[in-house]
């Protein structure tokens, strides 16, 4: 992070530990369990957040040359993202033109530099332009025709409509932008995402942490049945490590003093290891946050980053219903592996990241969900130090009211 303020946060963390004090909001959030369990509040999250906003779908190491790709989902959006041959990062509704199937799933590089549908091969380009139709009739778009390129039966498309339009039977396209190692996709609008405002100072953030070197290296998929927003609050506040994790965690890491900077819609929320303390006695030039504290970023609004010394881990939530969460997780390290060693070592920090949470943290939101979900819980007591996940819950709030308004706002009006 930047230099600047990666020693103002261990001044304040340093004087809070001397002091036994944390970061506090003004008052306390009281929040009506229907924020977790509301269908119709669901619904408004669906389309004026997983659909409205710009998302932090991947790292832009996940795609390093022409050709690579990964699928993604964002509120009931199939998402492709696509590295093309000039480099630039595209993304597309990852559903084929013909017949509706998904072009490509999961994680890859595409053969020959083209997007192959599996359903009927109907065949895309890096752009997203349609290439070719095997068994198209006549030869098809682009001249094929079965497979092996002789003609086959027609299926009724006119291959002019394609030739007098090369993009009206191709992928539809959707707002894309990479910046500081992190590609922003947003699944409804045709305006193009402005990343560098709509991420602020978190770019200076991730431009100072070297993002954009850091290497793909695993990745895990689960569903929980609990609200997404709950999984999510428990990486915004540490107040639970002294009880919930006093097993693993706690021993080292501390629970106070929390503190949070927001930039923007974003957040700033570094937890401190114990190790912390003893900076104490080292001269400020020789202080790095990362080699004692996990350093997250929330990005709004469904995803947060966290850093630790030499790897990263990029957590996103998606919505499939008020009470369920698909949580992916994936996992970069700031260097190439070397050895057999080295990889073993980033295994077994990974399965740890998954162990506490998959173990510890989502088992009890799966609880919670449970008793907000009897329609007789009061509401929630969000306290002052709970900075993070007050941040959150006004952040979804502002957001949800402004894509609303640009719903509202009248065709040709200000959008």
């Amino acid at each position: 992070m930047q230099r600047r303020a990666e020693l103002a946060l261990i001044r304040r963390m340093l004087a809070h530990l001397e002091a036994g004090t944390t970061d506090e909001a003004p008052q306390p959030l009281r929040l009506p369990p229907t924020q977790h369990t509301s269908t119709e509040h669901w619904e408004r999250e669906r389309f004026g957040l997983f659909r409205a906003q710009p998302i932090a779908a991947a790292l832009a190491c996940e795609l390093p040359e022409p050709g690579d790709f990964r699928a993604i989902e964002s509120g009931g959006v199939p998402i492709l993202l696509v590295r093309g041959a000039d480099r630039r990062v595209r993304a597309f509704l990852n559903v084929c033109r013909h017949r509706g199937a998904p072009i490509a799933e999961g994680r890859g590089r595409v053969d020959g530099g083209r997007l192959r549908c599996p359903f009927h091969a109907w065949t895309y380009d890096l752009s997203g332009t349609l290439a070719a139709r095997p068994l198209g009739g006549q030869g098809g778009a682009g001249g094929a025709g079965d497979a092996s390129g002789a003609g086959g039966a027609g299926n009724g498309i006119d291959r002019h409509d394609g030739e007098a339009n090369p993009i009206a039977l191709g992928l539809r396209p959707l707002p894309c932008a990479e910046q500081s190692g992190l590609v922003l996709v947003r699944p409804e609008g045709d305006a193009p995402i402005d990343a560098a405002a709509w991420l602020g100072e978190v770019a200076l953030d991730l431009d100072a942490l070297g993002l954009e070197g850091f290497h793909f290296f695993a990745e895990h998929r689960a569903r929980w049945g609990a609200n997404w927003k709950l999984l999510l609050e428990t990486f915004l506040e540490s107040l639970h490590v002294f009880s919930l994790h006093r097993e693993t965690v706690h021993p080292h890491y501390f629970s106070l003093p929390m503190v949070a900077d927001p930039l923007g819609a974003h957040l700033r929320f570094p937890v401190a290891r114990r190790s912390l303390a003893s900076l104490r006695e080292q001269p400020e030039s020789q202080w790095r946050l990362v080699e004692h504290a996990t350093v997250q970023w929330y990005l709004a609004p469904n995803a947060l980053l966290s850093a630790t010394r030499d790897y990263a881990l990029l957590w996103r939530f998606d919505s499939p219903g008020p009470g369920a969460c698909l949580v992916e997780t994936r996992f970069y390290t700031a260097r190439p592996v070397a050895s057999d060693a080295e990889a073993e070592r980033w295994r077994e920090a990974f399965a740890l990241q998954l162990r506490v949470t998959g173990d510890e943290d989502f088992p009890m939101q799966e609880k919670i969900q449970r008793g907000l979900a009897s329609g007789i819980a009061e509401p929630l007591e969000i306290g002052r130090c709970e900075i993070g996940v007050q941040h959150l819950h006004a952040t979804l709030l502002r957001l949800l009211n402004e894509a609303q308004e640009r719903a509202a706002a009248p065709a040709g009006g200000p959008r």
